[in-house]
C-alpha cells in the first residue's frame, strides 16, 4: 500500500473514532443524569426501611397488628430490589458507551500500527492549526477511553452494595452527588473541537 494509501485509510479510522465518540457521548450525557433520581429513590427507601427496623410495634397502637412490621419491611426491600434492577440497566447503558469507545480506540490504534511503516514517524509528527497530527490524535482518542473507563469504574464501585446494607444505601444520594462534583474534566468537548476541521475534510 502507498504512503497516500495508508495514510488515508488512518485519517479514515480516526474520523469514525470521532464520530462514535461523539455518539456515545450524547448517550452517556443522556443516561448519566438519569440515574440521579433513581438514586434519590433508593436512598429513600433505605431511610423507610431503617426506620421500619428501628421502632418497635410492639409499643405502639400498631401491635394489634403482628404482621404489619414483617409486612412493611418486604415492601420496603422488594421496592429497593426493583430501582437496583432500574439501576443496573442504566449502568449497563454506560458500560455498553465504555466499551463501544474502547473497541473504536482498538480499532484505530491497530490500523496504525498496520499503516505506520508506510506512512512513517515524521508524517504522524506532523500537523497544523486545522489538521492535527496522527501522533495527537491517537494520544487524545486514548485520552477518552481512559475517562470513561474512570467514570464507569468510580460509578461501578459505588453502586455495589448489597440490599442488606441500609446504612451504606441510604447514604448513596450524597456519595453519588460528591461524586460527580469531584469528576475529572471532561476532555471530549475540547478534543472534538480540535478535530473540527479534520472531521469535515475529505
Amino acid at each position: 500500500m502507498s504512503e497516500k494509501a495508508s495514510l488515508l485509510a488512518i485519517h479514515q479510522s480516526l474520523r469514525k473514532c470521532f464520530q462514535l465518540i461523539e455518539e456515545q457521548q450524547q448517550t452517556w450525557n443522556i443516561t448519566l443524569p438519569e440515574c440521579s433520581p433513581l438514586i434519590g429513590s433508593l436512598s429513600n427507601v433505605a431511610e423507610q426501611l431503617q426506620a421500619c427496623e428501628k421502632v418497635s410495634f410492639e409499643k405502639t397502637a400498631l401491635s394489634r397488628y403482628p404482621d404489619l412490621q414483617p409486612q412493611l419491611r418486604y415492601k420496603l426491600i422488594s421496592a429497593m430490589t426493583v430501582i437496583l434492577e432500574k439501576l443496573a440497566l442504566k449502568m449497563n447503558d454506560l458500560q455498553k458507551v465504555r466499551d463501544s469507545i474502547s473497541h473504536q480506540v482498538y480499532t484505530a490504534f491497530q490500523v496504525y500500527e498496520q499503516q505506520a511503516d508506510a506512512v512513517g514517524v515524521q508524517t504522524c509528527l506532523e500537523g497544523s492549526a486545522v489538521h492535527p497530527s496522527i501522533a495527537d490524535m491517537l494520544e487524545w482518542i486514548q485520552d477518552i477511553e481512559n475517562h470513561y473507563r474512570y467514570e464507569y469504574l468510580r460509578r461501578k464501585l459505588l453502586l455495589e452494595v448489597r440490599e442488606g446494607n441500609v446504612s451504606v444505601i441510604k447514604e448513596l444520594t450524597q456519595s453519588w452527588q460528591m461524586m460527580a462534583e469531584q469528576a475529572r474534566p471532561d476532555p471530549v468537548p475540547d478534543i472534538l473541537l480540535k478535530v473540527s476541521f479534520f472531521r469535515e475534510a475529505k
